[in-house]
C-alpha cells in the first residue's frame, strides 16, 4: 500500500516514517505533508492507498481532509494524543488510529488492521461518526462490523445486547443485527456510560430503554419489543443501587 504522512511535526513524520520503513513491510511512504492542503494535493497527484494523518495541526485540522473529497479512496490512520474519553470515541467509531507518543506495536497493529480490511473502505462514515461522538461528552453512534462491512447505529436506539457464542445480537428499536464481537467487547467500550449495564452474563441492557422492571419471583426487565431479560441474582443489587442513582 502506498502512503503519505501528514503532521505538522517534522520529527513525528521522520520518526513515523523510520518505523513504518522498517517494521511494516507492506506499507510504502512515498511523501509526507506538513498540512492538510498539501495533503489533498499529493492525494489527487499520487495513487494514494493509505494516510496516516495527525489531528491537531494549525490552521485545519486533521477531519478537514475530508471535506475535499466527496467519495475519499484511501484508508486512513488518524494519530493522537486526545484524552481517553476521546480514545473510546475513536473504537466505537471503528476508526483506526495510533496514540501519541507512538510506539512500534500499535503502529504495526493498526497497519495489520488496515491491510486486512482494505477494500470496505467507509472512511467518511466512520469520520462523520467520529465527529458526533467528540461533538458531547457522550457517545452518539457506534459502528458495528457486519459480515458485509460497517453500520452506524444511533447508540440510544439500542435496546440492548445479547451474548451469542463470539457473536452478539444487538437489538434496537427498529432492526436487530448480528454482530461478529463477543459481549465482552461491547461491555468494555460502554462499561463507563451511565445507560448501559450488564444485568447478566447474556445480556448489556441500555437503562433507558426499560419499560418495565419487575422484582418478584425473580427480578427481570420488559422491553418496548416484549422481551423479557432476567436480572441475574448476583447483579441484583449493585443494579438496584445503580439505577437509584439515575434518572431512566
Amino acid at each position: 500500500m502506498k502512503a503519505i504522512i501528514v503532521d505538522d511535526e517534522p520529527n513525528a513524520r521522520s520518526l513515523l516514517r523510520n518505523i513504518i520503513s522498517e517494521h511494516c513491510p507492506d506499507i510504502e511512504i512515498i511523501e509526507e505533508a506538513p498540512d492538510v492542503k498539501t495533503a489533498v494535493k499529493l492525494i489527487n497527484k499520487y495513487p494514494v492507498d493509505l494516510v496516516f494523518l495527525d489531528i491537531e495541526m494549525p490552521n485545519e485540522n486533521g477531519f478537514a481532509l475530508f471535506d475535499y473529497f466527496e467519495k475519499p479512496t484511501f484508508e486512513t490512520i488518524f494519530c493522537t494524543a486526545y484524552s481517553e474519553y476521546a480514545i473510546k470515541a475513536f473504537e466505537v467509531s471503528a476508526v483506526d488510529y495510533i496514540l501519541k507518543p507512538i510506539s512500534i506495536s500499535n503502529i504495526k497493529l493498526a497497519v495489520e488492521k488496515v491491510i486486512k480490511l482494505h477494500g470496505l473502505n467507509q472512511i467518511i462514515q466512520k469520520v462523520q461518526t467520529l465527529r458526533d461522538n467528540l461533538t458531547v461528552n457522550k457517545l452518539q453512534k457506534i459502528a458495528l462490523p457486519l459480515s458485509d462491512g460497517l453500520t452506524f447505529v444511533k447508540i440510544e436506539d439500542i435496546l440492548y445486547f445479547e451474548a451469542d457464542g463470539s457473536y452478539t445480537h444487538v437489538i434496537t428499536s427498529s432492526e436487530k443485527y448480528l454482530v461478529c464481537k463477543k459481549i465482552k467487547e461491547f461491555d468494555e467500550l460502554l462499561q463507563d456510560d451511565s445507560r448501559f449495564f450488564r444485568v447478566h452474563r447474556s445480556y448489556f441492557i441500555n437503562v433507558q430503554q426499560i419499560k418495565k422492571y419487575n422484582k418478584k419471583e425473580g427480578a427481570t426487565l420488559l422491553f418496548d419489543n416484549q422481551k423479557i431479560i432476567p436480572v441475574a441474582r448476583e447483579k441484583k443489587s449493585e443494579f438496584d443501587n445503580f439505577i437509584s442513582g439515575i434518572s431512566v
